[in-house]
């Protein structure tokens, strides 16, 4: 059988020593969700909000050296970028795994809710940028190679990658 795109990233960041995962239920984040919940490597835990279960992760990979949060699209991310830009200025190794609307609603630039109404699926992506060494919106055509890049630690800047997903 072949392995999902999060079923690949996940298996890597346990890889880099990774066996909780901070976050937020969500709809555009629920299949990120259910692969934690059915990793057998893996433990998810819930927060009660999206800045909260950022900050956790900041204090886990103060820790245990590495970390990983996951939000929904939109608001989830915007409100752990607080956390996340923290997690940056102290560099902080923390991945940002983020749940998007499929692939179909974006290439229909669809109105669907977590969004600005303006068919832009890549602005909360782009607002990200400052405060993040790495970035991608992962794909099944780019999983490994994008997954392999945001693993490796930048040589002279804080190292926290941010991964966009489609559900």
């Amino acid at each position: 059988m072949k392995q999902s795109v999060i079923h690949y990233v996940l298996s890597r960041l346990y890889q880099l020593g990774i066996t909780d995962v901070f976050g937020v239920l969500g709809d555009y984040a629920f299949p990120i969700n259910d692969a934690i919940s059915e990793d057998q490597h893996l433990r998810w835990i819930g927060s009660s909000n999206e800045l909260n279960a950022a900050y956790a992760a900041d204090g886990y990979a103060r820790l245990k050296g590495v970390a990983a949060v996951n939000t929904a699209y939109g608001v989830g991310e915007l409100s752990a970028l607080n956390a996340l830009a923290g997690a940056y200025a102290e560099h902080l190794p923390v991945f940002h795994l983020v749940g998007m609307p499929n692939t179909t609603t974006q290439r229909a630039r669809a109105l669907v809710h977590h969004t600005l109404g303006n068919g832009e699926f890549d602005l909360f992506y782009h607002l990200a940028a400052p405060v993040v060494c790495a970035r991608a919106i992962i794909t099944p055509e780019n999983c490994a190679a994008e997954t392999e890049r945001q693993r490796q630690p930048p040589v002279e800047q804080p190292w926290l990658p941010h991964s966009d997903g489609p559900s």
